[in-house]
């Protein structure tokens, strides 16, 4: 059971496409993570106790994990290697997930600018979130089909 998110191009000129992980979203779950073993293991009932021990296993791999992520987004910016696929005017471009993933997308119009937002699939079973560029990718210069 899932849903699907889609880019449409409402422009007059092809674009390229491409999404992954929201790496934003991950750090911040990280640093609520580590935020939650450094808290509770500082308060020092019995209880805690167990926190200072799950606190000291699972607190350094947390920490490489959010300086990966921070630095990941950059990375995805400047990467020539993704696979960015090409999305002529009116087509959509479309992955399946769990309901309400979020993904960041990123897309290039014809000049090489790039634009990326974060985007969610539908939030019911077979349902759909469309995204049009001239929406929600405001940096690109493009003309829309309307």
């Amino acid at each position: 059971m899932g849903s699907k998110c889609s880019i449409l191009n409402d422009t007059e000129y092809d674009v390229w496409i491409t999404h992954g992980i929201n790496w934003q979203s991950l750090v911040f779950a990280v640093d609520i993570l580590l935020f939650v073993a450094t808290m509770g293991a500082a308060s020092g009932s019995t209880v805690n106790t167990n926190a200072v021990k799950v606190a000291s296993v699972v607190k350094d791999p947390l920490e490489n994990l959010r300086r990966f992520g921070m630095n990941k987004p950059e990375e995805t910016k400047t990467d020539t290697n993704l696979a960015y696929e090409l999305i002529k005017p009116g087509e959509k471009y479309t992955w399946f997930g769990t309901l309400s993933l979020h993904m960041r997308v990123y897309v290039k119009n014809h000049k090489l600018q790039l634009d990326e937002n974060v985007c969610f699939t539908g939030p019911t079973p077979d349902s759909e979130n469309v995204y049009p560029i001239s929406t929600y990718f405001k940096k690109l210069d493009i003309k829309t089909n309307k």
